[in-house]
């Protein structure tokens, strides 16, 4: 089995900080960890710095009172969450000593006590080049390595000892352009795109020529006779015989010849825990849908599982008169733990409340829509496939500048891109919106009951 921790930038700078704090001597954290659905992803969740006046501290040694965790463990053993001791090595000693090995199988050795259940806790050093590794620790205190850990914040940066052959000529002009290391990390990648309509199409598209290594489709929709307009590798026989869209765009990329590994669920996410759980375990995802609830249900997924999270969204505004006023759209990159689409006024929670009602009860919708009591949401917008295009072009190159540094701009500076094809301009934008509160206290939590906190998902959790 192949392990994988993930850290928002947040945490990583909060780490840095307390465990090289200038002197030159070993100083220790704990990362208290969400775990995801496949049961090998960590999350970190929040930290705990142990004191530095606590401790015993040496260039080469730290010793640490384990009794400072015991007021806290009853809270986490509850919680299930996981506990990761993290360390420096001033010196830069880039693997596990044999200090390191007798001081963590001490240490664990009283947590699996603690605990009393065979989930996995681990160990990370970081050196002072910012790199990081780990192992988790078996509760028979045995050791395996952390195959993959991310830093995720306004870029991804990942740490993984990967030696990936390519076939040369298919993968030339992309090698040329972003080079073998950013080739080898999209191949390593696992991206989630929830709808494969206007501007789903396109995204998928591109990123599965760009040599990305498994890709997540989610969309409940059959192909039409309207959508042919648009989707891309989408033929009148998929109109004529209902072919769903997941099915279009899997048949589309077995046919590139990149052998991306492909999952399709042909399902709405509130009623597919196993779609939830397959994108819970993604590197990236990108939504392009309309629907409000769909939008808020990534977003949680998004900071949940310390996901980056771009949204697109287009709008072709009439002039009342037969003509166009405004063709415009949006891309937002959304950094777990910072703002959201609701705080940054995406959406309202009023209309988040008629697009649930929409979603389970669409009688009661239309009673309360025809009586005034509530917003219509269920607006169908036009599309074309020149505007989707260009916002899903436009959405997967910010995506590679957020891997790959092709820009001149400093990538701190703004998280929304707007774009108006009629008064034709493009702006970066850095959010000044709130923090999410909620989303942001729940930053790595991972697996709960209820799944990501919803009672709405009680219903389908244990399907």
């Amino acid at each position: 089995m192949k392990y994988h921790l993930k850290i928002s930038k947040r945490h990583f700078n909060s780490l840095r900080s307390h465990l090289f704090p200038g002197d030159g001597l070993e100083a220790v954290s704990i990362a208290v960890c969400g775990k995801s659905a496949n049961g090998n992803t960590f999350l970190v969740h929040k930290l705990i710095h142990i004191p530095h006046a606590k401790c015993e501290r040496a260039p080469d040694l730290i010793k640490w009172p384990t009794s400072l965790l015991a007021e806290k463990l009853p809270k986490l053993v509850k919680k299930n969450l996981a506990l990761f001791k993290v360390h420096s090595h001033p010196n830069g000693y880039s693997q596990f000593s044999e200090t390191d090995d007798l001081s963590d199988v001490d240490l664990f050795e009283s947590i699996y006590g603690w605990y009393d259940n065979s989930d996995l806790h681990g160990s990370l050093v970081l050196l002072p080049d910012n790199k990081i590794f780990g192992r988790v620790v078996k509760p028979n205190l045995s050791f395996s390595n952390i195959d993959k850990i991310s830093i995720v914040g306004r870029s991804l940066t990942v740490y993984q000892d990967i030696q990936e052959k390519f076939d040369d000529e298919l993968n030339l002009r992309n090698r040329q352009t972003l080079g073998k290391g950013t080739q080898t990390l999209l191949k390593n990648l696992k991206i989630g795109v929830v709808g494969c309509s206007g501007t789903g199409s396109p995204v998928i598209e591109q990123l599965a020529r760009l040599g990305v290594g498994a890709l997540v489709l989610v969309d409940q929709d059959i192909i039409e006779i309207k959508n042919l307009n648009r989707i891309i590798n989408s033929v009148e026989q998929d109109a004529s015989s209902s072919e769903l869209k997941v099915n279009v765009a899997k048949r589309a990329i077995s046919n590139m010849g990149f052998y991306t590994k492909v999952k399709t669920f042909s399902s709405n996410l509130y009623d597919d825990i196993e779609a939830i759980k397959e994108l819970s375990d993604c590197d990236f995802v990108f939504g392009c849908m309309d629907s409000v609830d769909g939008r808020h249900l990534l977003n949680s997924i998004s900071s949940f599982y310390l996901i980056p999270y771009f949204d697109i969204g287009i709008k072709i505004i009439s002039d009342k008169n037969g003509g166009i006023d405004q063709i415009c759209g949006t891309v937002h990159y959304i950094l777990p733990g910072e703002s959201s689409l609701q705080t940054r006024g995406v959406y309202t929670h009023e209309m988040l409340r008629a697009s649930n009602m929409l979603r389970t009860d669409s009688e009661e919708y239309m009673r309360q829509k025809k009586s005034g009591y509530i917003m219509d949401v269920d607006v169908e917008a036009p599309a074309v496939i020149s505007i989707n295009m260009f916002a899903a072009s436009l959405a997967v190159n910010e995506f590679l500048s957020r891997v790959h540094d092709i820009k001149n701009e400093d990538l701190t500076d703004y998280d929304i891109i707007r774009f108006s094809l009629t008064d034709h301009y493009m702006i970066n934008e850095k959010s000044t919106h709130e923090v999410d509160i909620f989303l942001s206290k729940n930053i790595g939590r991972g697996d709960m009951s209820p799944f990501l906190n919803m009672p709405e998902l009680s219903h389908v959790e244990k399907t």
